[in-house]
């Protein structure tokens, strides 16, 4: 079942919440500020984020009064925490805003219901924002302001962990005919919500959820994914499987062994290419999965192709091998995923755990502890996060292959966890396992994919594997024997794979892999295949992601374009960040502008 996600709550709300305060107002003002206010407020009714910051700024400029200077740097900074979610410079505006002597209580109301998003969602102290939100309520003359206010503090009280105070707040907005529509829609839905999955009474959410739909007929879709257990195609969650492994120079010292297998030595070159494990070439060439602007690369390009997220490789934290350091990775990557509005879920590694024993870092009877404390971990840093993956309003981990943590550690190790987390082993669900997640099988093929997309219908959970090919390079490494090749049969194979999954109805499909270069199941362009497997991903999601997201093959290049410029030092950071935020947010036309333009001027 397609659990509740906040994001979408808070997305849905951000026009009502950033807009509600000021239009009640900006009739008394005569002056020449007013009108190019009312041009921004048009701007960012269309999406148009950064041009409605830019009329701001000339409304500052033209502004008579602190009451105008602050509103005007509160709807800036309401741009900024609510559409770009670039808290720290919407705090800095919040700040300016508040500092304006006679600024009054409309500009203390936008500032202090800015603060509390930039609590909730940048810091994820729900705690805080809810705080804020309260301190906002007992202002005096803010009776225009409390239906929005109560709706985000509503939100604050479900995460964490308060329903009946949350439909309190919801019920309130929702019973006063008085309010905006559209915003009473969207109280009516989280009452709904609140009763369905917080408070377990189902036939209780029904009525809430046909007021709301009455009120606002878009909610429709949403509701009946609620209600009927099973998403559309549409809401499916497409997840590439990430592998944060690789080391090169200059960013490390030497090549890692996932470039060499301890047998290619990629200091040779030959014809433009170095020597790399892999029976193919990324297009950027080998590189170092702790550079900042790869995983730039990586994400813009999964977004341009209608990606969702990663599955990202975990060993945990431990100082052994290059553990390590793919933590220090991992970690890098979370944020970059957090910055670009994605969703990651982890994979553990478990066979971590034989190399901590094997090479002495623990006892052998330290097994569960060292997985256990791994998870509290994730639990206290990641899991919590709203980028994290949930099944059931549960955090999903999955977990690598067989050879780790044996069915009986596995559960003392889940015994020990703090809340529930909802796990899914390879192939099929072990003890203790709310399902499985499917993974590429050499000698199976797509044969695999067929079994696992009629056997998990009768799991709680499961998440079914799309790929392009398995074509290893470990036979000519010397590493083992190879695998029996998947051909790629010109593109058929991934598709073939997507028909098979798909029977699996499953919520998330996770793409088996993004950048397992060694294997060859990646999706990362390459020398050899270019950019086809993306350009045929946004081709089957195209429809399924935000209309105002623009998307076409050429738009895929761009991201190689800006690292390209980040790599030869051409263009300031701050520019070139915008042209990544202006694709994060499929604002392609205006990012290929600004490429244009800084490799025109440098």
């Amino acid at each position: 079942m397609c659990t509740h996600s906040k994001e979408k709550i808070s997305v849905r709300l951000s026009v009502f919440l950033a807009f509600t305060a000021i239009f009640v107002y900006s009739p008394v003002w005569a002056s020449e500020a007013s009108g190019v206010i009312l041009r921004a407020d048009t701007l960012r009714s269309e999406g148009k984020f950064q041009e409605s910051l830019t009329e701001l700024s000339r409304a500052f400029q033209r502004s008579e009064t602190d009451a105008e200077r602050g509103v005007v740097l509160g709807k800036q900074a309401e741009i900024l925490a609510f559409d770009l979610h670039d808290y720290s410079r919407a705090r800095g505006l919040v700040t300016q805003s508040l500092q304006q002597l006679d600024a009054g209580v409309v500009s203390e109301v936008i500032a202090l219901k800015v603060r509390a998003q930039c609590e909730m969602q940048g810091d994820k102290d729900f705690g805080a924002g809810k705080k804020t939100l309260l301190a906002a309520l007992k202002l005096p003359e803010v009776q225009w302001a409390k239906p929005s206010i109560r709706v985000m503090l509503g939100d604050c009280y479900r995460s964490l962990g308060e329903p009946v105070e949350a439909l309190r707040s919801f019920e309130e907005v929702a019973q006063e005919d008085s309010v905006d529509g559209l915003l009473r829609a969207t109280a009516f839905l989280n009452c709904g919500l609140t009763y369905f999955y917080d408070l377990k009474q189902p036939g209780k959410s029904k009525k809430f959820f046909a007021e709301a739909v009455r009120l606002n007929p878009l909610l429709a879709e949403e509701v009946r994914t609620h209600l009927d257990g099973v998403p559309s195609r549409s809401k499916t969650m497409f997840l590439a499987h990430y592998m944060p492994w690789y080391a090169s120079p200059p960013r490390s010292k030497d090549w890692g062994w996932h470039w060499t297998m301890n047998h290619f030595d990629p200091k040779k070159q030959k014809h433009g290419r170095r020597e790399i494990a892999s029976q193919f070439y990324p297009i950027i060439g080998p590189y170092d999965s702790g550079d900042p602007a790869v995983i730039e690369y990586h994400l813009l390009l999964m977004k341009l192709a209608g990606i969702d997220g990663v599955v990202v490789d975990w060993y945990g934290r431990a100082d052994c091998h290059d553990y390590k350091k793919l933590h220090e990775n991992v970690v890098l990557l979370v944020k970059m995923v957090e910055k670009f509005q994605m969703k990651f879920l982890i994979c553990y590694e478990d066979q971590s755990i034989n190399a901590l024993v094997e090479q002495k870092v623990i006892p052998p009877a330290s097994r569960v502890f060292q997985a256990a404390n791994e998870l509290k971990w994730l639990t206290k840093n990641w899991f919590q996060r709203d980028s994290y993956v949930r099944l059931k309003r549960q955090p999903v981990l999955l977990s690598f292959g067989h050879s780790g943590l044996n069915d009986e550690e596995w559960q003392h190790v889940l015994s020990r966890s703090e809340s529930p987390i909802l796990w899914l082993s390879e192939h099929a669900p072990r003890p203790g396992a709310c399902g499985a997640f499917d993974w590429p099988i050499p000698e199976q093929g797509l044969t695999q994919v067929r079994w696992f997309s009629q056997a998990s219908k009768q799991w709680q959970c499961s998440i079914p594997v799309i790929f392009p090919r398995f074509v290893d390079v470990y036979q000519q490494a010397g590493v083992q024997p190879g695998y029996k090749n998947i051909a790629d049969n010109n593109g058929e194979t991934f598709r073939l794979s997507v028909d098979e999954a798909g029977r699996a109805h499953g919520q998330i499909v996770q793409i088996a892999t993004w950048n397992d270069w060694g294997e060859g199941t990646q999706i990362e362009p390459s020398k050899e295949f270019g950019y086809r497997d993306l350009e045929w991903l946004q081709s089957l999601r195209e429809g399924q992601v935000d209309k105002q997201f623009q998307t076409n093959k050429a738009s895929l290049r761009l991201p190689y374009r800006l690292l390209l410029l980040r790599r030869a030092g051409r263009g300031d950071d701050a520019a070139l960040d915008q042209i990544a935020e202006q694709m994060s947010v499929g604002k392609v036309k205006e990012a290929q502008q600004m490429l244009e333009s800084v490799e025109r001027d440098h």
